[in-house]
């Protein structure tokens, strides 16, 4: 029921077509959410009957109009948004994983970048347990037990050269992976008030340590930690051992929660095809080839007179192959050993796989995704240079050979969406994380004139107005 000062619009003027489309559009996003519904997953008599509802958005009053109804749904609605706000969210006993924050207990181990570069040689590191991947030095967290679905993609077990030392055989945790389990409710994480060979001893027998948590209370060996403690914790710089920053924990977060398996960028064990060798008489052959004709000479560019030479063209290919002046680029799957390293923030940090059943963490297959987290507030547009640095160091990936010589816009597109080499940059701005991917194409390789000489097929029936029923009629019409 409209009021006096609201008149109803006509049903005769009402918007139509795009119009409309527009207005539904921005009217669904000035909605505001019906708290009351979220309400009733806090009812424990309701929550069965809401689990499977959408929750559908609320309808906005613009203006007040002084009834009772109206604050009665606007009391409602804050009640609902107070109780919801409120709701404490609980866990079964159960499913929960007690850890341990222990920053210094691999301070030791040689030094692993994010590419997987290493300090220390090859031969030391795996003397020492530390593997590709592994990032001993920041795994700060141990855990008691490794019994939560959570650890087929997170977590790794330190293998130290000491096998009796305490905490060896254990699942440990990087800050982002910790950080991660204790938001979601899986992790609870405890100061230890006593030192490691307390919590998880040593077994002199060889096999795992059993942990020392059986037969002394809880509070006895350290204190439990709230969220915001963990934050403290492991949000800090990059750089930091035992740390991360709040960017790269933001996306690590948000790419988990849409069910990506995420693990810390390594050095892939081949960013390119090995370079084919070159017999004697290959070489040979190759030093004719690259002797100028005299037809090519002919057929060149000059530096005088017209770019298209006159002549009788049969074809548009050699008409476009004299106006191709400008020197093009071909992706190569080599790299110039003169191409600078990437430098942060336009490098690779994390290594991303779409959700499978079969996931390896030690040894996983080559990733489907590869990101780079920028801070927008930090750094600038990636320049020409930046972007060749960053795209180099990812994989040869080459469009499929089955697409190889297909004509058609489909398979072209295709072909340049796919790139040979690509990588994604996440940049977040104040917890906003916009994901932009960025490839090596080749555009001039698709050499869209080849295609100009095929001629379409006649329609049948020769010339428009030629064909049966084109003449003019001299049939008698009828009369009236």
């Amino acid at each position: 029921m409209a009021f006096d000062d609201e008149d109803l619009i006509p049903t005769s003027i009402a918007t139509t077509g795009d119009d409309a489309a527009t207005d539904t559009e921005e009217g669904e996003g000035d909605k505001a959410q019906d708290f009351r519904l979220f309400a009733s997953l806090a009812t424990p008599g309701k929550r069965s009957q809401a689990a499977g509802k959408a929750i559908r958005r609320g309808e906005k009053d613009f203006e007040s109009h002084g009834t009772r109804a109206q604050e009665g749904v606007l009391e409602a609605s804050r009640a609902a948004m107070h109780d919801v706000l409120s709701y404490t969210r609980q866990h079964q006993p159960q499913g929960v994983m007690r850890g341990w924050y222990f920053p210094d207990r691999w301070a030791d181990m040689p030094v692993e970048t994010e590419q997987g570069e290493r300090c220390a040689n090859d031969r030391m590191a795996r003397d020492r347990g530390s593997g590709r991947g592994l990032f001993a030095r920041d795994r700060v967290v141990g855990l008691e037990s490794d019994k939560s679905t959570m650890l087929s993609s997170m977590g790794r077990v330190v293998t130290s050269a000491e096998k009796s030392s305490p905490g060896w055989l254990k699942t440990w945790l990087l800050p982002e992976e910790a950080l991660f389990l204790i938001e979601r409710g899986t992790l609870d994480i405890w100061w230890p008030v006593r030192g490691i060979e307390h919590i998880f001893p040593a077994d002199d027998s060889g096999g795992a340590s059993s942990p020392g948590t059986e037969n002394a209370e809880p509070w006895e060996l350290g204190i439990p930690l709230s969220l915001q403690a963990a934050y403290a914790l492991f949000i800090g710089r990059d750089g930091e051992r035992g740390k991360v920053s709040l960017e790269k924990y933001q996306v690590y977060a948000n790419l988990r929660r849409t069910g990506y398996k995420v693990l810390r960028a390594t050095a892939l064990s081949s960013l390119s095809p090995p370079q084919p060798t070159q017999t004697l008489w290959q070489w040979l052959f190759s030093i004719i080839r690259e002797v100028p004709s005299l037809p090519a000479l002919q057929h060149g560019n000059v530096s005088y007179g017209p770019l298209v030479r006159p002549s009788l063209y049969r074809s548009y290919i050699p008409v476009f192959e004299q106006l191709a002046l400008v020197q093009r680029h071909k992706p190569a799957p080599f790299v110039a050993s003169s191409m600078p390293e990437p430098q942060d923030p336009f490098k690779i940090h994390f290594h991303v796989w779409k959700s499978m059943s079969a996931f390896s963490k030690a040894r996983p297959q080559p990733p489907d995704f590869q990101i780079a987290v920028v801070d927008a507030r930090e750094s600038h547009v990636p320049t020409l240079e930046q972007l060749d640095a960053l795209l180099v160091s990812t994989p040869w990936d080459p469009p499929p050979r089955n697409d190889e010589g297909k004509t058609g816009a489909g398979f072209v597109y295709k072909r340049l969406k796919h790139g040979w080499r690509k990588a994604i940059l996440a940049v977040v701005d104040r917890g906003l994380i916009s994901y932009m991917r960025f490839g090596e194409m080749a555009f001039a390789e698709e050499l869209l004139y080849c295609n100009t000489s095929v001629r379409p097929k006649a329609k049948r029936g020769g010339r428009a107005g030629r064909g049966r029923g084109g003449g003019r009629g001299r049939g008698r019409g009828r009369g009236n």
